[in-house]
């Protein structure tokens, strides 16, 4: 809702200035039937107009943003249109690409040309232009063919992928994927490679965890050491058990960093610097940025805040003075994947770095990388959340609602609203990331391998 709302405010915003006819039926087919005549008008710039044709008993539909008059030969005469797009992205995605190709699909059957070149307007409405050549049409038709076969009636393998946790068909896609027992539940198997396995009698996952990996022909998008790593991870579902692969190797300094970084990819900025440190008993590196010390025991939740996406340059320049104060050597610092890893070096080089942030830098430990190599969880994604919270580990957020998407919408409603409980629910959301992220590496250490081990 709050991505839909940002689309609409920054349509609004982009069109208030341009010289344009506004097709404001609501009614699909009566807006249509006011368009076309707009079009043999020669309209200068179209804004939700309609472009729609039948075939095969099938609607094609769609409603450009803008339709633009550009020179050329159609059965209009000396000119055809373009379709354009108002986003609220930075960049031309993907699916984005699919619409405009589509709508250009759409606009040959009314002006009898396809219109090579679209474009969208970006946040910063920039005009981003995108060539629609024979590839792009061919992938666009490969999926109209994947939705029309599916409105006949054929349903689509079941597929589970860490992005459908996004879907509100969550929920419905684990339980049919579950009642199945399906090899979509299995972590990190591409969903490419599930139409060989299934025509090699591999459907289930306890069909998986049987699987001889050896006797299998080329697997697409799974080399035989994946393939191997899939079979002990069906095992694993199938007995509910961890399955260890070998002792963690784990550093363990008398100082201790764990690192998370909360970032709105939608602004493009990253908003908050997480740190909580173990093995400063003295507090010497607690001097810089916001602390919050725990009257439990010495250990405490460090933190830089961009309180606006225009404070970013802010907090890395405070987050390089804090590392001044860190020793030189005889410390680590822990992370869960790749985003801190990425994300300090894409800023060093956009605001500048430091000797100092080297060395931090060659310190990061991404504990993603130990759990790989050591222990295999029974479960259908691995994502520090869905570790930590597991029965395994045990760990709990304080807010029911805490995630990494919670987290933007609260930090774009406090840019809104200044709401000091929204950036308290955001700095809490970080501190037990970061917490949990050590609780992970503590529940490492104990491990200590005597059975299952392969």
């Amino acid at each position: 809702m709050k991505l839909f709302e940002q689309g609409v405010l920054h349509e609004k915003d982009y069109i208030k200035d341009l010289a344009l006819t506004w097709v404001k039926q609501v009614n699909l087919d009566q807006a249509f039937k006011e368009t076309v005549p707009l079009m043999e008008a020669g309209v200068e710039l179209i804004y939700q107009g309609v472009i729609q044709y039948e075939a095969d008993g099938v609607l094609y539909q769609g409603r450009p943003d803008l339709l633009k008059k550009v020179s050329g030969k159609s059965k209009f005469g000396d000119y055809y249109y373009e379709p354009i797009d108002i986003k609220s992205t930075k960049e031309l995605h993907s699916e984005q690409k699919y619409q405009l190709v589509f709508y250009g699909l759409v606009l040959k059957q009314i002006q009898g040309i396809f219109p090579t070149q679209a474009a969208i307007i970006n946040r910063d409405k920039e005009t981003v232009p995108f060539l629609m050549d024979e590839e792009q049409k061919q992938k666009t038709v490969s999926h109209m063919e994947v939705i029309l076969a599916i409105i006949k009636g054929d349903k689509p393998p079941l597929k589970l992928v860490s992005s459908c946790k996004q879907s509100p068909w969550f929920n419905k896609c684990v339980s049919e994927a579950e009642a199945a027992n399906d090899i979509a539940l299995l972590y990190r198997l591409d969903s490419r490679s599930h139409s060989a396995l299934r025509q090699n009698g591999i459907n289930t996952l306890k069909d998986a965890a049987k699987m001889d990996v050896g006797a299998l022909p080329k697997i697409p998008f799974a080399t035989k050491e994946v393939l191997q790593r899939v079979k002990l991870q069906a095992q694993s579902l199938m007995d509910g058990k961890l399955i260890w692969l070998a002792k963690p190797q784990l550093p363990e300094p008398v100082l201790k960093i764990f690192f998370d970084i909360e970032g709105d990819p939608l602004l493009q900025t990253q908003y908050l610097f997480g740190f909580w440190v173990s093995g400063d008993s003295e507090f010497k590196f607690a001097k810089v940025g916001h602390v919050r010390k725990h009257k439990t025991d010495d250990r405490y939740f460090l933190y830089f805040l961009a309180e606006d996406p225009s404070e970013e340059a802010n907090l890395w320049k405070q987050f390089l003075q804090w590392l001044e104060i860190l020793p030189d050597d005889d410390y680590a610092v822990f992370h869960y994947a790749n985003y801190e890893n990425s994300w300090t070096k894409k800023l060093a080089d956009k605001y500048g770095g430091s000797q100092k942030f080297t060395q931090f830098h060659s310190r990061l430990f991404d504990l993603e990388n130990a759990r790989k190599a050591s222990v295999i969880f029974p479960l259908y994604f691995y994502s520090i959340k869905d570790i930590a919270k597991s029965k395994f580990v045990n760990f709990k957020w304080r807010n029911a609602k805490a995630g990494g998407a919670q987290s933007v919408f609260w930090y774009e409603q406090w840019l809104e609203e200044a709401d000091c409980d929204l950036l308290n629910d955001i700095i809490d959301y970080n501190e037990d990331d970061v917490r949990a992220t050590e609780y992970f590496y503590l529940w490492l250490k104990k491990f200590m391998v005597t059975e299952q081990t392969i």
